[in-house]
């Protein structure tokens, strides 16, 4: 048998256990003292050998990788690799199969008929097994507040809650019910993470965990009224879809690429409890309806399922159609990139924090969106997630009856239980999504979204446009077994559609940057490859004129490309291809060496092209700090200017390129840029280099 902790794991379950009833918010260290190292052993080695995990590796060698595998978890972590495994030991295993036992007697279907382990079928054991496996190894210390960067074996996030006892001691809180108890037991293969109950993530749809919490009953209320219930309950888009498949390979990579993991439905809801709402005088359904009329206005007054209903409007406003986690530590998910760093790409260096990280996302009220911000800029919101920050770090506010209404918090969970005792137990992961509670009443009013928050450049990566990459595990993957690459199969985004059968499209998740090189703005690609004919719905945006930009990193392969706006030819075709001919007709000179008025010049003849240099708040080279303005390849086009009023637009992008190069063609589209008309005309406030 191999060294184990002088503590028994007995011991540290009941202190664990005490102290989860008297934890505050968490500022104190780690405690270093409950982490220890082994050398020479697997996952698997330390669970068989250590008879205090004995009923989780029955559990594991009854457990199977999937239908067609028939290999057990067991052998998967015996394998060299890396990994996460949260390990309960027995007597969290006994205590679960007794709870989940008497649930059943009380007629509820747990799938677990009895409380002994010889009893647990193979199917159960799976399911138990894969809500413990995190393929990627992860520290305590690379996780914060938030959830795990990658999902479990189930494809369930396992969210995180930082959390001190009175002695000072931190834990983390995984799924609002195990601590782990021992941090970071590291193995040949990945990490340990010792817990003190079974991880059994929440089963219930969105509209179901609402119901369960009790400060939650307005807003129930009014989802159930406004049949949005039913929208909550969406979840398996495609009960047919195969997994399995393999599409193309990208050109430059040299095997065919996975189709996407899942194809599902997931969504955030943002809430407000009920006892934020009584302090604004609001203690009832009706009386919310009544507040919403304010802002969204009385038609359709009474009819709560009307779209056109105020109350309708107000929830549909609080959901947003993609799951966003808290914090994405190092990984997918979060509401903003931060922490994120695979093969040489790092958003703590590449997207300059000198500057405010942001988001746009829409929302599920037609023709809206929220910006969500982390604002370095200010001091007092530095660490906060922000919904829909002001401009002038959050001072101005166009109508005064509004300045409640913005600059709303992303309450942490741990916050959330600390401020409203009736949710101690708040259960925020559903299966379709997620739930985080807000500081302030959110509101949609479109005079102080034109004028104010977004009344600015607003810059989108073309991966973040597709919510179904988000919400399958496609973007930002860092599943080092897996290729780099995702082949996105037609139809599989529902704004994104191919003209033609010559047209590929891949997922590249993010990697190294650097001048000369690779230029990207959040260090992944959307590429299209072959003979290209596609387009994609413009997001929405306050109805309005804009100049209508997107960025590409220039190259070869980019091919000559005919743009549509709405179906109608924009200009002449461009070529994109990296030339010398190019060169004279983009006209890009370094600002080395130039006087202020001579960068300026260049700049107003670029922009006479057409042409914009890249943003200089994107560092590509950690070393030089060189930014994607100091880079030739990183480039802006402008398409045009257009109104953008409330119905859908779309963009086309089709090769027309002489004698074209067939797969080779290859379009890589950055990010695009939508910016009101009013910020190009302002001289008191012109638009920026960043």
């Amino acid at each position: 048998m191999k060294k184990k902790n002088a503590i028994s794991m007995l011991a540290v379950s009941i202190m664990a256990l005490a102290s989860v009833f008297s934890f505050t918010s968490c500022q104190d260290e780690v405690d270093k003292g409950n982490r220890f190292t082994f050398t020479g052993e697997l996952i698997s080695d330390h669970l068989e050998n250590n008879p205090q995990f004995s009923s989780f590796a029955t559990i594991l060698s009854k457990a199977r990788i999937g239908k067609k595998a028939s290999g057990s978890i067991l052998k998967t972590l015996s394998t060299y690799g890396s990994y996460t495994c949260f390990a309960p030991h027995n007597e969290a295993i006994d205590s679960f199969l007794a709870k989940q036992y008497s649930l059943y007697l009380e007629g509820e279907r747990t799938g677990i008929t009895s409380p002994y382990l010889e009893d647990l079928t193979d199917s159960m054991a799976t399911e138990i097994a894969k809500n413990h496996i995190i393929e990627m190894g992860y520290k305590t210390t690379d996780i914060l507040d938030g959830a795990f960067p990658m999902s479990t074996m189930n494809r369930r996030f396992t969210t995180v809650e930082w959390t001190t006892n009175e002695q000072g001691r931190v834990f983390p809180l995984l799924n609002n019910s195990a601590l782990i108890i021992e941090q970071d037991l590291e193995m040949e293969n990945g990490y340990i993470q010792v817990i003190n109950a079974v991880l059994s993530p929440s089963n219930k749809l969105l509209a179901e965990l609402v119901k369960g919490q009790s400060s939650f009953r307005i807003f129930y209320d009014a989802i159930t009224l406004t049949g949005i219930d039913s929208l909550l309950s969406i979840y398996e888009l495609d009960p047919n879809y195969d997994n399995t498949l393999t599409g193309p390979s990208l050109d430059s990579e040299p095997s065919e690429s996975p189709y996407p993991k899942e194809k599902k439905q997931r969504y955030t809801i943002l809430i407000e409890p009920d006892e934020l709402y009584a302090s604004k005088g609001i203690n009832t359904v009706e009386e919310l309806a009544e507040f919403a009329e304010k802002w969204y206005g009385t038609e359709a007054k009474g009819d709560y399922r009307n779209p056109k209903n105020a109350l309708h409007q107000f929830i549909l406003y609080h959901i947003v159609d993609r799951q966003l986690l808290y914090s994405s530590s190092t990984g997918p998910g979060g509401f903003i990139m931060e922490n994120y760093e695979n093969e040489g790409y790092s958003s703590m260096v590449n997207l300059n924090q000198r500057f405010d990280s942001y988001e746009y996302y829409e929302t599920m009220l037609p023709f809206s969106m929220i910006k969500v911000t982390k604002p370095y800029t200010n001091e007092e919101l530095k660490q906060e997630i922000i919904i829909n920050y002001a401009q002038e770090m959050g001072t101005v506010c166009n109508n005064p009856e509004m300045r409640e209404h913005l600059n709303v918090v992303v309450d942490r969970a741990s916050a959330t239980k600390e401020k409203y005792p009736a949710l101690a137990d708040f259960d925020q992961s559903a299966l379709n999504g997620i739930i985080h509670t807000i500081d302030r009443i959110l509101i949609y009013n479109e005079d102080e979204m034109a004028g104010n928050v977004l009344r600015e450049r607003i810059r989108m990566d073309i991966s973040a446009l597709f919510p179904e990459l988000t919400n399958n595990g496609v973007r930002w993957d860092l599943q080092t077994k897996s290729t780099k690459v995702t082949f996105i199969p037609p139809g599989y985004c529902k704004y994104f559609v191919v003209n033609n059968t010559d047209t590929e499209v891949f997922y590249f998740r993010p990697h190294s940057t650097g001048l000369g090189s690779y230029a990207n703005f959040q260090g992944d690609e959307f590429i299209v490859e072959g003979k290209y004919d596609f387009k994609y719905r413009i997001p929405y945006v306050p109805a309005g004129d804009y100049e209508i930009r997107f960025g590409y990193p220039r190259g070869y392969y980019r091919g000559v490309c005919q743009f549509y706006v709405d179906g109608t030819i924009a200009g002449i075709p461009v070529d994109l291809r990296w030339t010398p001919e190019t060169d004279l007709i983009i006209g890009w000179f370094a600002d080395t060496g130039l006087a202020e008025e001579e960068i300026k010049e260049n700049d107003k003849a670029m922009r006479n092209r057409g042409y914009m240099k890249g943003p200089a708040s994107i560092v590509l080279d950690k070393d030089s700090k060189g930014t994607m303005r100091d880079s030739e390849q990183a480039i802006r086009r402008i398409i045009g200017t257009y109104r953008l009023d409330k119905r859908e637009h779309w963009l086309r992008f089709k090769d027309v390129t002489e004698g074209g190069t067939g797969k080779l063609n290859q379009f890589d589209q950055d990010y695009i840029e939508l910016v009101p008309t009013v910020i190009l005309s302002d001289p008191n406030k012109p638009e920026d280099i960043y």
